[in-house]
Formats: structure tokens, sequence, C-alpha cells
């Protein structure tokens, strides 16, 4: 993980510059309805945009990224925040702590073989009828690159492919159907977006 922390350091500026502004439908669609004020977790927030900043309109905003230069970047960008500089594999939270948590690509730099623990605890995390918004990869691969982007920093990804994404998120106690799985692509690459849904109950 220390390669993905010193590749986001080092690229934070041009990173943040290339994020679109485009918010996922179904992180609006679920947060519309949340009561406003709720505690809501963007974990891999990067420089806060465009996730955290829209969130941290309505919601009590805790942001969390393994690079030291992105959280300061987010300081500026959702002053409102809680933030901390850490890795997310030895994040550690109350049960019952968040009603909505999104990780958006960043999760695929986790090792896979620590990613079910780590959507297990993701799930303890949330309020009943809580959400777990995510990215994930289509297909599995783990490797890196010496100059991701051509940005002169490396970078290192580990990920599933899609039906073994679903079977950690299911594994987890998450219910996901059909509606809460939607398949973008993009600048020549695949990513699907998955809602899972703790068991019912008042946010």
């Amino acid at each position: 993980m220390q390669r993905v922390a010193a590749g986001y350091d080092r690229i934070a500026r041009q990173y943040t510059a290339s994020r679109s502004a485009h918010l996922p439908p179904l992180l609006v669609e679920f947060a519309t309805a949340l009561p406003d004020g709720v505690p809501v977790l963007d974990l891999g927030c990067g420089a806060g945009v465009p996730i955290g900043t829209w969130l941290a309109k309505r919601f009590a905003v805790a942001g969390v990224d393994l690079s030291r230069r992105q959280v300061e970047l987010a300081r500026r960008n959702i002053p409102s925040a809680t933030l901390m500089q850490s890795d997310m594999v030895s994040l550690r939270f109350p049960p019952a702590s968040f009603a909505l948590v999104v990780v958006a690509y960043s999760i695929i730099h986790v090792p896979r073989e620590a990613q079910a623990a780590l959507v297990a605890r993701i799930a303890s995390w949330l309020r009943p009828g809580g959400g777990f918004l995510a990215s994930w990869a289509t297909a599995a691969w783990e490797g890196e690159e010496e100059d991701w982007e051509g940005w002169g920093a490396p970078m290192w990804w580990s990920h599933y492919g899609a039906e073994t994404n679903l079977t950690l998120l299911r594994n987890a106690g998450l219910s996901v159907n059909e509606h809460d799985v939607v398949t973008v692509t993009g600048d020549g690459e695949t990513w699907m977006w998955v809602l899972g849904h703790a068991p019912d109950g008042c946010v």
C-alpha cells in the first residue's frame, strides 16, 4: 500500500484535476432519501471532489484517504468534514456508525486477499437500512504501472472480477438487486458501481 500512497502523494493535483464532476446516479438516488445531518463516510476520499464536497452540503462527512497530500487538499475543499489519513484495511469504527459509506475508485488498491474482511467491516459500520456504494473493476487483475497516466508516478491495483465482487457484498450480509448494479464505460475502462443495502430499518 505504500506504493499507492506515494503515487497519489506525487500526483495529487493532476489526479484531482482529472476528476469528473459527474456524480454516480446510485449515490444521488440513495443520498437524496436520507435525512439531513446523518453521518456518512467517504472512504478513499482523495481531495474530496466531487463526492465529498457534494455530501458535505447535507451530511456530517468523515473522509479517509491513504495519501497525506490528498488529505491536505481535502481539508481545503471540505473544511466541515472530519478527515484522516489511514490505510482503510486497518481502519476501525464502532458498529452502526454511518448511514452511507462511499468507496469510489479506491478499494481496487487493497490487496484482493484483504477485501472480503474489509467489506464485512464496512457492512458492520452501516446503520440499519444504510448503504454501501462502491466502484469495482469488472475483470480480475493485479499489477503495477511504472508511469500511471504519464504523470510520473507508479501505481498498483488488485481486484477480482464482477461476480466475485458481488459475492463479497452478499457474503457480508448486504442485499444487492439488479437495480443496484450500474456498469459504466469511459476512457477505455469499464467500472461496475454497486449499492449494497444493510438489513432494513430506520437510518
